[in-house]
């Protein structure tokens, strides 16, 4: 059985995090969407840019891992610091969605 390269095994790694953090936020989505139709919710402008915001940075996770699947060995490592940095943000940015969700719904 062939060992998988570090490349492979951070990409493959990387790819479970991105499905993770899919299902994370179409659970926030679904959250906010209910809330509204209950009532709980207004929809607001500040929770759309949250929410737009969030959108972007998981757009720009998949980005990064497409370039890092498509990069070299000798270039993939670079590739794995922008990622690494994109998922930071993304965590970030689900983080303030969750928070500004929370907020909205008690007022």
């Amino acid at each position: 059985m062939k060992k998988m390269s570090a490349k492979a095994a951070y990409s493959k790694s990387a790819r479970n995090k991105l499905v993770e953090s899919r299902a994370k936020l179409d659970g926030i989505r679904t959250a906010i969407k209910q809330a509204v139709a209950a009532g709980r919710l207004r929809p607001s402008e500040q929770l759309d840019r949250t929410l737009s915001a969030m959108e972007v940075n998981f757009r720009a996770a998949e980005t990064q891992l497409r370039n890092l699947q498509k990069s070299g060995e000798d270039e993939w490592e670079k590739m794995r610091v922008q990622l690494d940095s994109t998922w930071e943000n993304l965590a970030r940015s689900i983080a303030n969605l969750v928070a500004r969700f929370s907020d909205e719904s008690r007022d």
